[in-house]
């Protein structure tokens, strides 16, 4: 294999096509958006965990203390169970809407340099009123929420960017309310607003009459149920295959891999967590195998590359240089975060242990995806803080304590995959510390 000949296709050829893809305005804007709403996620993902005990107590007696304990929680979740769930509700269950005026904020903030009168709260707040329009009209004086959860997340971001560019039509045009100088900037800001708010309004909600009309479905409605079958496609092993591969062969080459493929694996994961979610407070299956937390805690273990066993062999490397890293990058690595390692082995243009780090993220998501399936451990519905390590938050994730074993036998085969790459880079290093 002529490495050179390879990265340098790479770096001409896909490098730039990856770049672009991940700094596009509109993907570089939902990306920022669903972190955003992260500690939401958090929120509500404790709400849940705190009303859905992991204990059946038809087939649990209380027969040891542990035992007593799940019970008595089951006994206090179910006897309080509104109050519980209630943050889990008004976070996870209308995240739709934040996820609405979270994109349109950050895509304003974008304009913001080109179009001093483009102001990202007033953007955020049309985005999210037009947003409620269509997707919870109230009716009688009642706002439904059902799609405000994870059926109507695509129609959220979509609403976050249309509204924007309208927005950003009418002001460059200067099609808008001018207020008098000396008047001050808030109110000024209100009025100058008021014209885009009349407009997307207005737009949007004959848009959707006529959906209704045509089809007896809103725009939520129709674009979740033109969506379906696309994620539900997305919701299989190769999906994470392909996407894993992309990412890895551009880490290896210096680009952070992981920041080009975000936008889709965000979108597609965090969508997927929402409605495991939804179903579980409804007592419902939980229809997706792949989300966040199992690519986080099994795909990707450790970081990027899945460089949680490489660095366990690195601690006991006979390669000062590897135990050094390995020292400095393992409490890190246990939380996720492995840039001590990708850069101080170096991972980045290395051709020995580039094969494993492109190839360990491909068999853990056959590994993850395939034990899930098969029911090995639960489907993932509580959204863990992605910093906390694999053994402690996929059990939490999935409320499974079986996926603790799952990630310590990851950990071995990750480790038996390394292991020859490892042993030839180590001879090298060895020799070059020798002379």
């Amino acid at each position: 294999m002529n490495f050179e000949k390879i990265r340098n296709f790479i770096e001409k050829k896909l490098v730039p096509i990856a770049t672009k893809f991940g700094n596009q305005k509109y993907v570089k804007s939902i990306s920022n958006a669903l972190i955003i709403t992260i500690p939401l996620t958090i929120i509500g993902g404790i709400s849940l965990l705190v009303a859905s005990p992991p204990v059946d107590p038809t087939m649990v007696k209380p027969t040891n203390i542990l035992f007593k304990f799940l019970l008595a929680w089951y006994d206090w979740a179910v006897a309080n169970g509104e109050a519980i769930i209630t943050p889990f509700v008004m976070t996870m269950g209308i995240m739709s809407l934040f996820v609405a005026g979270a994109v349109a904020y950050n895509l304003a903030k974008h304009y913001k340099a080109k179009i001093n009168t483009i102001d990202p709260f007033s953007a955020s707040m049309i985005s999210m009123v037009v947003f409620l329009l269509v997707a919870a009209p109230a009716t009688e004086g009642a706002m439904p929420v059902r799609l405000l959860d994870a059926k109507g997340f695509f129609t959220a971001m979509l609403i976050g960017v249309l509204t924007v560019e309208i927005t950003r039509f009418l002001l460059e045009r200067d099609i808008r309310i001018k207020m008098p100088e000396g008047v001050p900037p808030a109110v000024s800001a209100t009025f100058t607003s008021l014209i885009p708010l009349i407009v997307n309004v207005l737009l949007f909600y004959i848009i959707n009459l006529v959906s209704i009309s045509f089809t007896t479905l809103s725009i939520p409605e129709l674009i979740f149920k033109v969506l379906t079958p696309v994620l539900e496609g997305t919701d299989s092993v190769w999906f994470p295959v392909i996407l894993m591969f992309i990412s890895h062969v551009l880490w290896v080459v210096g680009i952070h891999g992981g920041a080009v493929t975000s936008g889709i694996t965000s979108a597609v994961y965090t969508s997927n967590l929402m409605a495991n979610s939804a179903a579980k407070a409804a007592g419902q299956p939980l229809p997706f195998i792949m989300t966040g937390p199992l690519s986080v805690y099994i795909v990707v273990m450790g970081g990027a590359g899945a460089t949680l066993g490489l660095m366990f062999l690195m601690l006991r490397s006979k390669s000062k240089q590897l135990r050094t890293v390995a020292k400095v990058g393992m409490l890190p690595g246990l939380f996720g975060i492995n840039e001590p390692i990708i850069f101080g082995t170096p991972i980045i243009l290395n051709p020995i242990i580039a094969i494993p780090f492109i190839l360990t993220p491909l068999i853990n998501s056959f590994i993850g995806f395939y034990a899930t399936k098969w029911g090995f451990i639960g489907r993932a519905y509580i959204a863990v803080p992605w910093t906390t390590p694999p053994f402690i938050g996929l059990p939490l994730a999935t409320m499974d304590w079986r996926a603790f074993f799952l990630v310590l036998g990851v950990i071995v085969i990750d480790i038996i995959i390394y292991y020859p790459f490892f042993k030839a880079y180590e001879k090298t290093l060895v020799e070059r510390e020798n002379q």
